[in-house]
């Protein structure tokens, strides 16, 4: 008899005395989730450097690279904009992360109404005023299509640098 409350004791003493965790219960009966994919255009070079030479988060960063590479997208159209599109990965998050502009605000809105002269110049504005829209001065649009073009030359084929320039004319 001894013995058995002896090792009752024991036993409850041990329970007692070790931290209150589930832990092991959890990690059996938890659902194997999906691991978390980090998007490309975190890890992105470029993202990387537009941040950390201009300056920027990386939502500007995101979101300026998106408003100048949507406006070489528009210029150039689908065909032309591939080679470009190839050289950057994760340039559909890029694309995404261009603010939505309202297209009677700003002045892109006003170039809209200006007729065919308004018309060529309104790409250009749409970058302005998505730069505006995301906290970034419109004179970092010159470096960071700078850093655009030095990308380019590192990791595209020839050529690619001088169809982003084209894409890009309305801007420039």
């Amino acid at each position: 008899m001894k013995l058995s409350t002896i090792s009752a004791v024991i036993l409850g003493s041990l329970l007692l005395s070790s931290p209150a965790s589930a832990g092991w219960f959890d990690d059996l009966t938890k659902k194997e989730e999906a691991p978390q994919v980090a998007t490309q255009t975190q890890n992105n070079d470029l993202v990387g450097t537009v941040m950390s030479q201009l300056g920027l988060n990386q939502t500007q960063a995101e979101g300026g690279l998106g408003s100048l590479l949507s406006l070489a997208k528009t210029t150039l159209g689908g065909d032309s904009f591939g080679p470009i599109a190839e050289a950057i990965p994760g340039i559909d998050g890029l694309l995404s992360a261009a603010p939505q502009l309202d297209s009677d605000s700003g002045m892109s809105g006003l170039l809209s109404k200006a007729g065919d002269l308004g018309s060529s110049l309104q790409g250009g504005a749409q970058v302005y005023d998505s730069f505006e829209k995301l906290g970034i001065s419109k004179e970092l649009a010159k470096p960071m299509v700078d850093i655009v073009k030095g990308y380019l030359d590192a990791n595209a084929g020839a050529g690619t640098t001088d169809l982003l320039m084209q894409g890009l004319g309305a801007l420039l």
